[in-house]
């Protein structure tokens, strides 16, 4: 599956401004974690329209598209 879009766009990025961000780039937001609070998860299914970030002290350290 190639990836039309490069997640480390969403590195370093607030919460607000990488759901802002997944949304003008049509992507589905999938929040991960943030710092040690589990919410989501990473999906089962493969995807090329969903990003999943990690946040931690308040900025994005881990997006994968999938």
């Amino acid at each position: 599956m190639e990836v039309a879009i490069d997640p480390n766009i969403f590195l370093g990025l607030t919460k607000r401004r990488s759901q802002d961000l997944s949304e003008a780039k049509n992507l589905v937001y999938r929040l991960v974690r943030i710092d040690d609070e589990e919410f989501l998860g990473y999906p089962e299914d493969m995807r090329d329209d969903r990003v999943c970030v990690v946040i931690e002290n308040g900025v994005v350290m881990e997006a994968t598209i999938q």
